[in-house]
Parts: C-alpha cells; sequence; structure tokens
C-alpha cells in the first residue's frame, strides 16, 4: 500500500537581528508574507530564526546553541546549493581570519539581511537567495511560489526583472554604474 500521507512543508525565515533601519520595511515585509503563509495553510510550520552579519566558525561556537544551529543550517545551505547546482555567493560568503596576536585562524560567514529555508518531511529543498544559472531568485519570489503566484518551483524571470527587495546589503549602485559605462563604451555600429 503507497503511503498517501501530504508532505509537512516548513519554512525558516531568517532575519538579521538590528538590521539597519534601511532594511526594516523588508524584513517587516517579509515577517508580513510569513504570517500570510502560515494563516493560508500553505506551510504547516512557519518559524522566524535570527542571526547577525557574520557568524565565526569555532570550536567555541559549536558550545553556543545559537552558533551551533546557524552553522548547521549553512552546512545544509552549502549541501543543497552543491545538490541542485545553485550558488549562495554573493548573498553568503565565507572567509578566513587570522588574528595576527595569537595566530588562530578561523572561517566567518557573511550573511544576508534576510534569507528563507524550506523543508519538506525535513529535508531542505530551497534557499534564497540564491543563483540560478544566472538569474537570482531572492526570498520575495519565494513566498511568491509559496503562495502559488508561481508555477515554476525554481522561478525564471526575463532580463527586464525588477526586485524591490534588499536581500543583502551589496550597494546595486555600483552594478548600475558598471552597467552604464559598459553600455556607453560599446561602438555604435552605425
Amino acid at each position: 500500500m503507497q503511503n498517501t500521507a501530504p508532505s509537512s512543508r516548513t519554512v525558516e525565515l531568517w532575519i538579521r537581528s538590528f538590521a539597519p533601519a534601511t532594511t526594516g520595511p523588508t524584513q517587516e515585509r517579509a515577517l508580513e508574507r510569513l504570517e500570510r503563509l502560515e494563516s493560508a495553510t500553505t506551510v504547516d510550520v512557519a518559524e522566524v530564526r535570527i542571526w547577525g552579519p557574520k557568524v565565526e566558525h569555532t570550536d567555541r561556537s559549536k558550545r553556543i546553541p545559537q552558533l551551533a544551529r546557524i552553522q548547521d543550517r549553512l552546512e545544509a545551505f552549502e549541501s543543497w546549493a552543491a545538490r541542485t547546482g545553485r550558488r549562495l555567493e554573493p548573498f553568503f560568503r565565507r572567509s578566513r581570519c587570522e588574528s595576527t596576536i595569537t595566530g588562530e585562524r578561523h572561517d566567518v560567514h557573511r550573511l544576508p539581511t534576510i534569507a528563507i529555508a524550506e523543508f519538506e518531511d525535513g529535508e531542505l529543498v530551497h534557499v534564497a537567495p540564491c543563483v540560478d544559472d544566472d538569474r537570482t531568485i531572492d526570498v520575495f519570489d519565494r513566498f511568491d511560489a509559496l503562495e502559488g503566484r508561481s508555477d515554476d518551483s525554481v522561478l525564471r524571470f526575463g532580463d527586464d526583472r525588477r526586485s524591490d527587495a534588499v536581500v543583502s546589503d551589496r550597494s546595486d549602485t555600483k552594478l548600475d554604474r558598471s552597467k552604464a559605462s559598459i553600455e556607453r563604451s560599446t561602438p555604435d555600429p552605425t
């Protein structure tokens, strides 16, 4: 006999604690969307988790439950990205730090302002923000997919897609300027 029990869906919304005021509206909007998902019974469990702008990966941090939870999630996110061919950078960045005084070395993860992780029956099935080929999938794209506003579990957009969400504190102004300078430097064929 085949198991016909519906799958259990859990969504974790990760938000940066004490984020700058400019990210406040984005966090509020994400919290509202999570509440809407939970009340519409699109998900079984909706949780809000807090992290900071960075987290270091050391033996000491494994003894602190909140830091250990964040490290476990980051490892799961990286495994998911490797398994699915997605990229988490530039939203999640890992760097190596070394103390010039003690000589101690450890990894530091830079974390996005908001992120979402989706689980089906306990298995991680999606993380946002991420990059799929050359398309960015942000947190609000995933909320749209979970609310049924998208037919595809992996959202794809045309080049003219506009995002009103702040998914990291990386400045988009730099990107716009570099695109403009590339467009201006292209010779006119006429």
